[in-house]
């Protein structure tokens, strides 16, 4: 048993089965994570050692002149060696091997070029035309990019008839398909 939503009014309904689309309202089904509870890249962690130990030494240069009543030198020569390591191995990293991984990179995954997301657009363009095509992928794919591509209708698109009737088309071209069986709740008695 659960507890009804506000729309469905107060009290308690027998559970349905597993539902793949989101309903509009719905949050997203992949968890958002935080860019700090990430794992650094080695370029920030090179880029945080290096800047930590150039801002100590000028403090300490700082210090240590004002307490003496001149500049220590050699500090200051470390302070700057430290500020010119930052400079060039942030320079190295960014400009020469970060591009050439993620070079690489694409080149082994089949990733897109220069980094760049696909987008619910590419997406959405990308699972109607694999849907369209002549010949027709094995049914099992058209039925998990169908899936996806209602589930996009119904949430980003809100456009909840669309993703139905997309529905309705793959239950009637696969009707003993399995994935087709969760898709929607049972209806109603």
């Amino acid at each position: 048993m659960e507890l009804r939503s506000a729309e469905d009014g107060v009290g308690l309904r027998r559970r349905t089965g597993p539902v793949n689309l989101l309903p509009s309202h719905a949050c997203p089904t992949i968890p958002t994570v935080s860019v700090l509870e990430d794992p650094p890249t080695p370029r920030a962690v090179v880029r945080g050692i290096l800047g930590f130990a150039a801002v100590v030494a000028a403090v300490a240069l700082v210090v240590v002149s004002l307490a003496v009543g001149h500049i220590e030198w050699r500090l200051a020569a470390l302070a700057l060696t430290l500020w010119s390591a930052y400079g060039f191995w942030d320079a190295l990293l960014g400009g020469l091997f970060e591009p050439l991984g993620q070079f690489l990179g694409d080149q082994l995954t089949g990733g897109m070029p220069g980094s760049t997301g696909i987008t619910i657009d590419q997406e959405t363009a990308s699972l109607e035309h694999l849907l369209a095509a002549d010949p027709p992928p094995p049914p099992h794919r058209v039925i998990i990019a169908g899936i996806r591509l209602a589930e996009i209708y119904r949430t980003h698109q809100r456009d909840v008839p669309k993703a139905d009737a997309l529905i309705d088309r793959l239950a009637a071209q696969y009707p003993d398909a399995p994935e087709l069986r969760y898709v929607r709740p049972p209806a109603p008695r």
